[in-house]
């Protein structure tokens, strides 16, 4: 008997009972496509992800203090910032300049006075209203969000340049009593920004109150506020107090920039850009070691997710060869036929095994095309979740030696799964099987 016959005969098999052989090919088919998508997503984030991240964005930018260098501190992550320094707009067009530098983020803060103007709504059927109090007022371009340690809670972000809408932090949530998870509550609610000015040398005031709206809920670590808004509605803040300084308002802020993120085009280029930024004459940190920890975390990521589908391809094994135990319990009789006109033990084995290879085969095609298609799908939902947050998305693709693999592996697993009835079969004594 050649291979040609063994694959006929285990067609033929496979149509007599096609019940049987749809649900094993089934839950190979299932597994098959577990394990795919598992394996791609698993790739995907080890290589892709950290191409993404180690290309500029977050992890490869750096934070420049209103202070000058500490040499005690040099070549440390977050040094200790030397003797505070007025960092200007000479200073970060400098920085602009530098080699390797993909943008530089100027992050202005200023000091308010922040009132609700009307009470908020804590309950159903509570409402609070707020004294003033005084916090400060972060303004950052939201529009290189991607290039920010800024993400959205809830809401949205302030529409480019408004005068009138900002963000609020978790802070400010806190400050009213509202859990994280209340951020909700603030949004579309009305608060005043309040600011002084010294008019004269005798030391009168002039008030300066805008109205603004709460359009969203951030976490943000560009700077030191409750507030988060463009640097267009600080800057009008950060004049009008900045005026008093001819007036003799010692205490009135010198340059509106607190800080200033700069971005460098990738992560292996972040020590050259911080030296740079040294020799310019300013302090800076960076998450230096935050990459190592993340490839990691990764790793292991992989390996459990590899594992999960892994077992689910061994369990669709056991499948099969509870499957292929009751084929050749059944078919014991055509066992002992095939004996007695001169099939060997090796013919009988092979044909239980090309039967157990179709039916991986088939599930394995089957379930890697599933499993594409799943790990295409997770793809498109994570690219617009990122898009949503103004990050930069991760690109799709998949590697040829993934579905390969898989269909492969089906394929192997199953015959594997199949040796023990095929020997079991082979090995039943000729006379045994057909007298039963």
């Amino acid at each position: 008997m050649g291979w040609s016959d063994a694959i006929a005969m285990a067609g033929r098999e496979l149509l007599r009972r096609p019940g049987r052989a749809l649900l094993t090919m089934i839950a190979v088919a299932l597994a098959a496509s577990l394990l795919t998508a598992l394996v791609a997503v698993a790739t995907t984030a080890r290589t892709r992800v950290l191409d993404q991240i180690t290309h500029g964005g977050p992890l490869a930018s750096i934070s420049v203090a209103a202070a000058a260098p500490n040499p005690s501190q040099a070549g440390l992550d977050n040094p200790t910032p030397g003797k505070a320094k007025v960092l200007t707009s000479t200073a970060l067009a400098e920085m602009r300049a530098a080699k390797h530098v993909v943008a530089v983020v100027p992050v202005l803060q200023d000091s308010v006075e922040i009132e609700p103007i009307k009470p908020v709504q804590i309950t159903p059927t509570v409402k609070v209203a707020y004294p003033p109090y005084g916090a400060n007022i972060v303004g950052v371009n939201l529009g290189q969000v991607s290039s920010l340690p800024v993400s959205l809670l809830v809401g949205k972000y302030p529409s480019p340049g408004s005068l009138t809408e900002v963000d609020v932090t978790q802070s400010y949530l806190a400050h009213l009593g509202l859990a994280q998870n209340q951020g909700e509550k603030v949004i579309g609610t009305d608060i005043e920004l309040g600011s002084y000015e010294i008019l004269s040398h005798r030391f009168s005031i002039g008030l300066r109150f805008d109205d603004v709206e709460i359009v969203g809920v951030v976490d943000q670590q560009a700077g030191s506020g409750q507030i988060v808004a463009y640097p267009s509605l600080v800057l009008g803040l950060f004049d009008w107090t900045a005026a008093g300084l001819v007036n003799g308002d010692r205490d009135a802020p010198q340059s509106p920039y607190a800080a200033a993120l700069v971005e460098a085009d990738q992560l292996a280029d972040v020590n050259a850009v911080r030296n740079e930024i040294a020799t310019i004459g300013y302090s800076s940190s960076a998450p230096g070691n935050v990459i190592v920890s993340v490839e990691k975390y990764l790793h292991v990521i992989e390996i459990i997710l590899t594992a999960i589908g892994a077992v689910a391809l061994g369990i669709a094994a056991l499948g099969i060869a509870n499957a292929l135990l009751a084929a050749v319990r059944e078919r014991r009789r055509e066992i002992g036929v095939m004996k007695a006109i001169g099939a060997r033990d090796r013919d009988v084995m092979r044909t239980f095994l090309v039967e157990a290879g179709c039916l991986g085969l088939a599930g394995g095609i089957l379930g890697t095309a599933l499993g594409v298609a799943i790990f295409l799908g997770i793809g498109d939902l994570a690219n617009s979740y990122l898009t949503s947050q103004g990050l930069r998305g991760v690109p799709i693709t998949l590697a040829w030696d993934v579905p390969v693999g898989a269909v492969v592996g089906a394929a192997v697993v199953s015959v594997l799964a199949g040796a023990v009835p095929a020997h079991r079969a082979a090995k039943m004594p000729a006379r045994e099987a057909v007298e039963a």
